[in-house]
């Protein structure tokens, strides 16, 4: 397990490029949307402002379709979920030129690692990944990986209906989850505040 505190955000992309380096995006199942089932980020397109990204912001640009980052920047957010549940991740991201974002998600406590995606692309990019959650907050965030980094929006973390061959996100595993025979509904865990 590897122990990673929010507090050393910036140093994320070394820690990410050496340790988290094996956990990718995989294809949500068909029939499974993210809009349908209770979004528990705050504002998770910055359609509104700062609101829910404000107490992780630097060197990040807000706007009504997402955020922008550069200079090694970040935008990140604390989501409360309960342990031991199974979630589904979700953010849209590209590069500007030149740059790259990385894309992430761990828990808050321990560190654990669930999303570790490096985009590099200037084409708009989905980045999902289904993860059990290790503890009861996640922490997710879109960081700029040098000067001229990219944007990150539509940010999103649903409860997962119960599914066939489910798995654990971890730092270790590196493995993308696909769901199959995805039914029932998500439940909202917690007001949007």
């Amino acid at each position: 397990m590897i122990v990673l505190s929010r507090s050393a955000l910036p140093c994320l992309l070394v820690l990410a490029a050496g340790c988290l380096c094996g956990s990718g995006a995989a294809g949500a199942a068909p029939g499974l949307r993210l809009a349908d089932a209770g979004d528990l980020v705050v504002n998770g397109a910055f359609q509104d402002g700062p609101s829910g990204w404000d107490q992780h912001l630097y060197n990040a640009t807000i706007g009504g379709s997402g955020a922008g980052v550069h200079d090694s920047g970040y935008v990140g957010q604390d989501v409360p979920v309960t342990k031991g549940l199974t979630y589904t991740f979700s953010a849209r991201a590209g590069a500007a030129d030149q740059g790259a974002v990385l894309v992430l998600a761990l828990d808050s406590r321990s560190g654990v690692g669930y999303v570790n995606r490096t985009v590099t692309s200037t084409a708009p990019e989905t980045v999902t990944q289904t993860f059990t959650a290790a503890g009861d907050t996640v922490y997710i965030a879109c960081q700029a990986t040098g000067a001229t980094g990219g944007w990150c929006t539509d940010f999103s973390v649903v409860a997962a209906p119960a599914a066939a061959g489910s798995c654990t996100g971890s730092a270790t595993s590196g493995s993308g989850c696909t769901l199959s025979a995805a039914t029932g509904s998500a439940q909202r865990t917690r007001a949007d505040g």
